[in-house]
């Protein structure tokens, strides 16, 4: 179930060069698009889930997301307008917002301290090497054309069985409507979900600009790209694993170092002239979205009150997948505002703005243990 959240949007990434080719007259941005429009579209029915998991039960939902996932998902492999391409992954973002405050929600509730740590991490890393799996499919098969790719969202009607066959009916979220209002979402919450966003943004930029980086560079074929994508996934994988015990031995420690390490494999693939460099590089990024992404659920969890923490987990999914939406964005911008249109110095200019972010954060926790210390003394 987890493939289908966050990054189901990017199994579609070894189809853009093969995309780009077949529709000649469509602009580079569009093309990008068709793997991040799918973040916009999930916010209308993300937004809404607090609401709908409070009139239906958590399994009902999950079905017709399902079904949903499963038409907008295969849809593109048989159209032949890119309007209707596009149209398609819009309902394919729709989809994956019923589905993803739904079953985010369902650990949250059911699953407390560690245990809640422990199941994030491993959530993160099922999404990690599913996503690994069918990205490895998809750069295979973008050889063979680019309908084959989204051929490979048929792998959800085995979802869908399972979910019919096995998921219990959770009941609707039952909550007083004056005890509802009168909870609010802390302030450090709305950090956290900024923060989140903003990771994501930086890990989204390898679907959106590795298959044209690799091919306007001459690094590998149209399939390498969805290797190294699916790579940077094995990366998410043992990150999501390692979460809980990283989070015992580093603690406050463990933010910078993460943005330390992905400002390091952008640092090394904005000088890369060669498949395993690049490999090294999105192997690095990828570890530390593997840590960096369920540790804001697991904030979100601690923070939010739990009568509204589908609120809390829907609006951090908000900011996460409006920022892999505005990724292809961010790179023009950057791209404008150093008068280059070199993917290189765009991976230059992150490593920059995290190493930045990095040393920022270190230096606030240590003058905040400071103040604490001294208010303690």
């Amino acid at each position: 179930m987890v493939v289908t959240t966050t990054f189901g949007t990017m199994m579609a990434a070894p189809a853009l060069k093969p995309l780009a080719v077949a529709f000649p007259n469509i602009d580079a941005l569009l093309i990008q698009w068709v793997v991040t429009i799918s973040s916009l579209f999930i916010l209308p029915t993300l937004l809404l889930s607090g609401s709908l998991n409070r009139k239906f039960n958590r399994k009902s939902i999950l079905i017709v997301g399902l079904i949903l996932y499963l038409i907008g998902g295969v849809g593109p492999a048989f159209m032949n307008s890119f309007s209707f391409i596009l149209a398609c992954r819009a309902l394919l973002g729709l989809s994956i917002g019923l589905i993803s405050p739904t079953f985010n929600s369902l650990i949250a509730e059911n699953f407390q301290g560690e245990a809640r740590s422990r199941m994030n991490g491993i959530q993160t890393s099922i999404n990690g090497i599913g996503g690994a799996i069918f990205l490895s499919i998809g750069g295979f098969i973008a050889a063979l054309g680019w309908r084959d790719v989204f051929m490979t969202y048929f792998y959800a009607v085995i979802l869908l069985i399972l979910v019919i066959a096995f998921l219990p009916k959770f009941p609707p979220l039952q909550v007083e409507q004056s005890v509802k209002s009168s909870t609010k979402l802390p302030k450090f919450f709305y950090a956290v979900a900024i923060a989140g966003g903003l990771h994501t943004m930086m890990f989204a930029l390898l679907p959106t600009n590795l298959s044209l980086f690799i091919a306007d560079n001459g690094i590998g074929s149209v399939s390498s790209s969805g290797y190294l994508i699916a790579f940077s996934l094995v990366g998410v994988f043992i990150g999501g694993l390692s979460i809980t015990r990283l989070t015992k031995v580093l603690k406050k420690s463990l933010v910078p170092l993460e943005l330390g390490l992905m400002a390091g494999g952008f640092l090394i693939i904005s000088s890369a002239h060669a498949v395993w460099t690049v490999a090294l590089a999105v192997f690095m990024i990828g570890l530390s979205e593997g840590a960096l992404f369920p540790l804001s659920f697991i904030k979100t969890s601690e923070v939010v009150p739990k009568m509204i923490l589908t609120t809390g987990i829907s609006l951090l999914l908000a900011c996460v997948y409006i920022c892999q939406f505005l990724s292809p964005l961010f790179v023009q911008g950057v791209e404008a505002l150093l008068h280059s249109d070199s993917t290189r110095d765009v991976f230059t200019a992150v490593v920059v703005g995290l190493a930045v972010v990095a040393v920022g954060f270190l230096l606030f926790s240590r003058n905040k243990k400071r103040a604490t210390t001294s208010y303690v003394s």
